[in-house]
């Protein structure tokens, strides 16, 4: 009953069912996600998927929802005209519990308040 409980908790359909429309990638297995996908070489592994799934595939490492972008073409649209949408990290919680990612200008989201830290930071 236990390892229903678990597996049932973090089935992908559960996760997905408020996280909007993702590429398709492989099926994760519970808890691991598609770690075993990535084998012992991560990135012949990656363009093997990459035939497979396409250019942009999600996959699940542990808990957490990756978007992978194989393609030069998809990264530069990425990376060059949609910087801003994609901009920002996940905090992990222990930072988030005692506000600590508001101290730092590495977890905070690109804004004015991320502009002026990282100003004073370099000097300029």
């Amino acid at each position: 009953m236990a390892i229903w409980t678990i597996v049932s908790l973090n089935s992908p359909r559960r996760r997905k069912s408020g996280a909007g429309k993702l590429p398709p990638g492989p099926v994760p297995f519970p808890i691991i996600g598609n770690l075993l996908n990535l084998g012992n070489k991560p990135h012949e592994s990656l363009a093997n998927l990459a035939k497979i799934h396409g250019p942009v595939m999600t996959l699940e490492l542990g808990c957490v929802t990756t978007v992978v972008i194989t393609s030069a073409t998809m990264a530069k649209e990425v990376l060059q005209k949609k910087d801003q949408s994609f901009c920002n990290r996940t905090i992990p919680d222990a930072l988030r519990a005692h506000n600590h990612n508001q101290l730092s200008v590495v977890w905070l989201p690109a804004s004015t308040k991320w502009r002026t830290l990282r100003k004073m930071g370099v000097g300029v």
